[in-house]
């Protein structure tokens, strides 16, 4: 039997769920009892519901990568991203400032500057970074944070679609748009409070970690 991990849990199937509830009433109102009777039905060890949930959950996170790209573009890139850039303040500056001593002694690199590694590079390394958080068994409030992010992603992608076919199917049903609009908000709120907190809770673990010379502390 597929065992699904936090993150399946959060930020595909409850989001696919959201979808797949919101999508049925929304189409098939009175139809709405006899699509829980075939989603309650079994496809092996996993219930229907659960297989439909999943798929529309991975469908899903297309919308969701589109609405992360044009929402963090608004704030300058990521939160992880903002410690390159320093368009926000993520942590304190001698935090930064520790940060760029500790890279430049686990690269190998004693002229690294924060400042001057582009997108793609520092995308790697915060990977590592992370990698080496796990690796030495400190990644739990991450890995959380990261699963409540992803949830809040999809529910907020999800709302969108329902947002976008509630108009075409009735623009006049101002009632229900106004409410989907405004859990839309709550859900981009929530997404952003926990992208905040990744990032920031990467700097703090990672200054955590041993320095350089043990092997639990190299990146």
């Amino acid at each position: 039997m597929k065992e699904f991990d936090f993150y399946e849990v959060t930020g595909v199937i409850a989001p696919g769920m959201v979808l797949l509830v919101g999508a049925a009433l929304l189409f098939f109102p009175e139809q709405h009892q006899s699509l829980i009777s075939i989603a309650n039905l079994s496809l092996g060890s996993l219930g229907v519901g659960l297989v439909l949930a999943y798929v529309a959950g991975q469908l899903l996170h297309a919308v969701g990568n589109g609405l992360e790209t044009v929402w963090w573009w608004f704030w300058g890139g990521m939160p992880t991203d903002w410690i390159r850039s320093a368009k926000h303040d993520l942590v304190a500056s001698n935090q930064r400032d520790l940060i760029r001593t500790r890279l430049r002694a686990t690269l190998n690199a004693p002229t690294f500057e924060l400042s001057t590694v582009d997108a793609g590079g520092w995308y790697a390394i915060t990977r590592q970074m992370y990698a080496a958080i796990a690796a030495a068994g400190r990644s739990a409030r991450l890995d959380i944070f990261n699963g409540n992010y992803g949830l809040c992603r999809g529910i907020a992608a999800g709302l969108l679609l329902l947002f976008t076919w509630s108009i075409i199917l009735d623009w006049r049903a101002w009632r229900v748009e106004t409410a989907l609009a405004v859990l839309i908000a709550l859900a981009l709120y929530r997404m952003h409070r926990f992208g905040v907190q990744y990032g920031r809770e990467l700097c703090v673990q990672y200054l955590q970690l041993p320095e350089g010379g043990s092997p639990e502390g190299r990146i």
